[in-house]
C-alpha cells in the first residue's frame, strides 16, 4: 500500500465520503489521479497492490470510497449513480482540485463517465477499466445474472466470476473499515439492484466528451470486445487496449502493463 500523505472525509448531500491523499499533496503543477474503485471494494481492496503504489509515483492520487464502500456510510433509499457522480465531484471540489484524471475500475468506470457529462471541467482524462458507459456492454450473461438473481451461472461464466477467496478478502475489508460492518450483504444487494436497472449514460452525451479517454478491458472480462470497440468508436478519440490472459478481477492487477498506457494517454497533462 502507498504511503497516505493525508485522508479525510468530505459532506456530499449529508453523507461522508472518504478520500486518501498519496504520493504528495495536489498541485497546479501537476494535475492529480482520481482512483475510483469497483462494486462492493475499497480502496486497499481495489488498488493496493498494483495501481496505488505505482500511480502515487508518477503525481498525487486521490482515492474515494463511494457510498456503502469502505469508510464512507450510506444513505436511505436506493443507491444511485448520479449520486455517486455528485459525491466525486464534491470531494475535488473541497480539495480545490480544479480537474484530475480519473482512473476507474469497473464501478468506478462509470462513475467517471457520469462526472466528465455532468462537469467535464473536472475530468482532464478518463481511464475506463474493465467497463465502458452502459452495463449492456457486459456479456449477455452477465447482463441476466444481474437482472435475474435467480439464473446459475454456467460453466463458461464461472471462471470469470469473483472467488471465494476474493469475496472474502472484499468481506473483510469491508468490516474492518465500514462505520456499519454489518451492511456488506445489504449494499451489495442494493448495488445489484441499481446496476439491473440503471439505462446507462446517454450515447449523444457520450459521443460529445471532449476529455481524452483511454479504454483498458481483459480479453477475458466482464465487457465484451466487440462492445468495447463500438464505445472507442462512439467517443471522439477514444484509446482501447485489450489485455491478454486478463479477466475483470485481475485486470487491475495489471500495473505494469497499465500505467504505460495511462501515461501515454495523458502526456502533457
Amino acid at each position: 500500500m502507498a504511503t497516505t500523505t493525508s485522508s479525510g472525509y468530505v459532506t456530499s448531500d449529508g453523507l461522508d465520503v472518504y478520500y486518501e491523499i498519496h504520493g504528495g499533496l495536489p498541485d497546479r503543477a501537476r494535475t492529480p489521479f482520481v482512483l475510483l474503485h469497483g462494486g462492493a471494494v475499497t480502496i486497499e481492496a481495489a488498488f493496493g497492490e498494483e495501481l496505488l503504489p505505482r500511480l502515487s509515483r508518477l503525481r498525487p492520487v486521490i482515492a474515494m470510497e463511494m457510498q456503502g464502500h469502505g469508510h464512507t456510510g450510506d444513505r436511505k433509499g436506493p443507491i444511485t449513480l448520479e449520486q455517486m457522480v455528485q459525491d466525486a465531484s464534491a470531494v475535488l471540489t473541497h480539495l480545490q482540485v480544479p480537474s484530475a484524471h480519473f482512473v476507474g475500475h469497473s464501478l468506478g468506470a462509470l462513475v467517471s463517465f457520469g462526472v466528465a457529462i455532468s462537469h467535464p471541467e473536472q475530468v482532464a482524462s478518463i481511464t475506463a477499466i474493465g467497463a465502458t458507459y452502459t452495463f449492456d456492454d457486459m456479456l449477455p450473461e452477465l447482463v441476466k445474472l444481474q437482472r435475474d438473481p435467480t439464473h446459475e451461472p454456467s460453466a463458461e461464466l464461472i471462471p470469470l466470476l469473483p472467488t471465494p477467496e476474493e469475496f472474502a478478502a472484499w468481506t473483510d475489508s469491508f468490516r474492518r473499515t465500514a462505520p456499519d460492518p454489518d451492511a456488506f450483504e445489504d449494499i451489495l444487494g442494493r448495488l445489484n439492484i441499481m446496476l439491473a436497472q440503471w439505462p446507462g449514460w446517454p450515447r449523444a452525451d457520450i459521443a460529445a466528451l471532449s476529455a481524452p479517454v483511454l479504454l483498458v478491458i481483459g480479453d477475458n472480462d466482464f465487457v465484451r470486445i466487440d462492445r468495447a470497440g463500438e464505445a472507442a468508436r462512439l467517443i471522439p478519440d477514444a484509446q482501447l487496449a485489450v489485455l491478454p490472459g486478463t479477466t475483470h478481477m485481475s485486470v487491475v492487477r495489471r500495473g505494469a502493463w497499465l500505467v504505460p498506457l495511462i501515461e501515454a494517454r495523458i502526456a502533457g497533462g
